[in-house]
């Protein structure tokens, strides 16, 4: 008897502070595949998807392709966006009923206009066309803002364990393996969900750093020993403002005071560690000194407040003012800006570029900045991914351009691109080991492109929807207390 599996998901990082808005051309613009075109998009790729369409391959399972939709983050989604995205997903697991489970690729941070809580909406609309008796598993970035609605319509949540986010394929793999052993008889593991009063930035949330790399350390031995079935930690996205907003902690098994043992464990090792989590961050005229001066390259500048993976616009100019009035030499940059592309476009290849550049989202990031320098490429800006990231997938940066400015390249996308694989440089003929400053708009997932060869990591406390001061952002609906911004 052929056992059939629903497969699919809806996957966005949401910045709530970011003046756009995220629209279903967003996703199109990113990732959008239903049927069999999510399954031929995905198999083979270090990714969610891929990892679960390799097992359910190993334990012969038949997948039934619904619809899966990834946005690169962004602002608040459209409510009637993510109504049709989930409406649609929803249809096509009932179209294919009768199912023996689902399989979801979630982020667990997404909010949508009026639906704070998005992941928990999902998982409730999937819950509701699927009978009880039959498994629901979902994958989560490290990064989610865990509600108890999530922890309530899944059998079982499972978080990345790494950061760089490396081990998607194997989180994928795993939420197969969970439920085929619920296939085959394990009854609904017990669960505990520990919420702490904990925000931390991005940049100190690596899992192969302290504080963290102690913190997952203890996780995976509670899971090696058996004392738990399986277990994650979700740190939290600071910039989604919603009462959901922190840190968590997810254990399962088999008996309900082990998975809460095991909770707590892990809960109270994360809250000693608490002062450990705040960054060091440099001025940016000292960063970019710092850069200049160094005498092994290539040196990273981590522009985490304009972090194009966090939800910023990626057009920030604080840090390429710096470096053009710093007269600096073999520094890259890449910015967001589809109207400076088109300037480019017109002036051709070779031609002279003197327009404005970035800062035409908001002036939160910097304001435009006039640019005089010569158009040293024009390309359509795709390339595959051939690191640690989404391995094999191809993304697309639009209409792309290189101006030489100076002793400055400037990589000028018509979509905004996260920094996660050195092919964003090398699509354009930079070798990124050549350079001696790479701007990088990211906290940490940059090192998975330049982490082997980057000499130096500076990150700059440039203003910005991404900063890594979280006390400069204007929350509204965040809990109390929270800490460190309640350090009473």
């Amino acid at each position: 008897m052929t056992i059939q599996v629903g497969i699919g998901g809806i996957w966005h990082e949401t910045n709530s502070f970011s003046t756009e808005g995220t629209g279903k051309d967003a996703f199109a613009a990113y990732q959008l595949a239903t049927d069999d075109d999510l399954i031929s998009r995905y198999r083979g790729t270090g990714t969610e998807l891929g990892g679960m369409i390799e097992g359910a391959r190993h334990h012969g399972l038949a997948l039934a392709p619904s619809l899966f939709a990834a946005a690169v983050p962004s602002g608040v989604i459209d409510r009637p966006t993510l109504i049709d995205l989930v409406d649609e997903l929803v249809a096509r697991l009932d179209e294919a009923m009768p199912l023996d489970g689902v399989l979801l690729v979630l982020h667990g941070a997404a909010v949508a206009d009026g639906i704070d809580d998005a992941d928990g909406w999902i998982l409730a609309r999937v819950r509701d066309v699927l009978p009880p008796t039959k498994p629901l598993i979902a994958t989560f970035d490290c990064h989610a803002n865990i509600s108890q609605a999530m922890v309530d319509h899944a059998d079982m949540l499972i978080g990345y364990d790494t950061y760089p986010h490396v081990d998607m394929a194997a989180r994928g793999r795993e939420a197969v393996d969970a439920l085929a052993a619920m296939l085959q008889g394990r009854s609904r593991p017990a669960c505990a969900h520990r919420k702490l009063p904990l925000l931390t930035a991005p940049q100190m949330q690596a899992t192969d750093r302290p504080p963290m790399v102690d913190i997952m350390a203890a996780l995976h031995r509670l899971e090696a020993d058996g004392a738990i079935l399986n277990g994650s930690i979700a740190m939290g996205f600071p910039y989604a403002d919603i009462t959901d907003l922190g840190a968590s902690v997810l254990t399962y098994a088999e008996e309900q005071a082990a998975a809460d043992q095991a909770a707590d464990e892990l809960a109270k090792l994360i809250w000693e560690a608490r002062d450990r989590f705040q960054p060091e961050l440099r001025p940016i005229e000292d960063a970019v000194r710092l850069a200049i001066a160094a005498r092994e390259t290539p040196v990273v500048l981590a522009e985490a407040a304009d972090n194009v993976g966090g939800g910023s616009a990626g057009d920030g100019t604080v840090v390429l003012d710096a470096l053009l009035r710093a007269k600096a030499k073999g520094a890259v940059i890449v910015i967001a800006d589809p109207e400076a592309v088109t300037l480019a476009d017109a002036a051709g290849m070779g031609g002279r570029f003197d327009g404005l550049i970035g800062g035409k989202v908001d002036r939160l990031h910097g304001a435009p900045l006039h640019v005089e320098g010569r158009v040293a490429l024009l390309t359509d800006g795709r390339y595959r991914h051939t690191g640690s990231y989404m391995t094999g997938y191809e993304t697309s940066m639009g209409r792309t351009a290189v101006i030489q400015a100076s002793g400055v390249k400037i990589v000028l996308t018509s979509l905004r691109t996260m920094p996660f694989d050195a092919g964003q440089l090398q699509a354009v003929g930079i070798e990124p080991a050549s350079e001696r400053i790479i701007v990088v708009k990211s906290a940490i997932a940059w090192q998975a492109a330049y982490g082997a060869i980057a000499k130096q990591a500076i990150t700059v406390d440039t203003p910005g929807i991404a900063t890594s001061n979280l006390a400069r952002l204007p929350y509204r609906k965040r809990p109390y207390p929270l800490y460190p911004l309640d350090r009473e």
